[in-house]
């Protein structure tokens, strides 16, 4: 490892820098890499894309993506992207905020590593193939596939049943007899008799 030479003030944070390394997955972490301690560069002085054009012109190595790890942080929970202006304002902001050193890591091949960490919070997340808070596919399929035994003695509310005015009104007929037949006074009839009815007959005097 090497290191640019200290600056007597102490004003600059000390930027680790991680370059021609690779990603390895499991365990993760960056290896095969070069690193270079930089002492005295004034690094809250330039934009992102100055600070791409700096580092590229040292490595002599095209950046495909930039990375820093949060101080105090395992590189797997503390990485975080540098991509435009506002990530590069996070970094100089957790640099000058750290009485230590600030890590900073390169990707030239553009492996995406972001990718990895999604991939693995989804396999963490779908282990018991949970749906809807917590039920599984097969606790579904189970108390779908209930069987349900109907009572075929199916009771009905007949609120007619034994009401004899109720029975008049709405038509039903009483038990063992469909004949009943009643009178205007309520009195039964057969039904069997023809009711004859007068004819009008206009040379026939009537009662008035």
């Amino acid at each position: 490892m090497s290191s640019s030479t200290p600056n007597p003030d102490g004003l600059h944070p000390i930027v680790e820098l991680n370059f021609k390394g690779v990603f390895p997955r499991n365990p993760f972490s960056y290896n095969h890499g070069i690193i270079f301690t930089f002492n005295d560069h004034d690094f809250s002085g330039m934009i992102y894309g100055e600070c791409i054009t700096f580092l590229e012109r040292f490595m002599q190595e095209n950046i495909k993506k930039l990375y820093y790890c949060e101080p105090g942080k395992p590189l797997i929970s503390g990485i975080i992207a540098i991509a435009n202006d506002e990530d590069y304002g996070g970094f100089i902001f957790q640099a000058y905020g750290t009485d230590g050193k600030i890590c900073m890591y390169v990707d030239h091949d553009g492996q995406g590593i972001e990718d990895w960490f999604g991939f693995e919070i989804e396999e963490e997340d779908g282990d018991d193939s949970c749906i809807d808070g917590g039920e599984n596919e097969d606790e579904i399929d189970n108390q779908t596939d209930v069987d349900v035994d109907f009572n075929e003695d199916i009771v009905t509310m007949n609120r007619t049943k034994g009401n004899e005015f109720l029975n008049r009104l709405c038509g039903e007929k009483e038990e063992g007899n469909d004949n009943n037949i009643y009178d205007d006074d309520g009195n039964k009839e057969d039904a069997n008799v023809t009711q004859q009815h007068s004819i009008f007959n206009e040379l026939l005097p009537w009662k008035k």
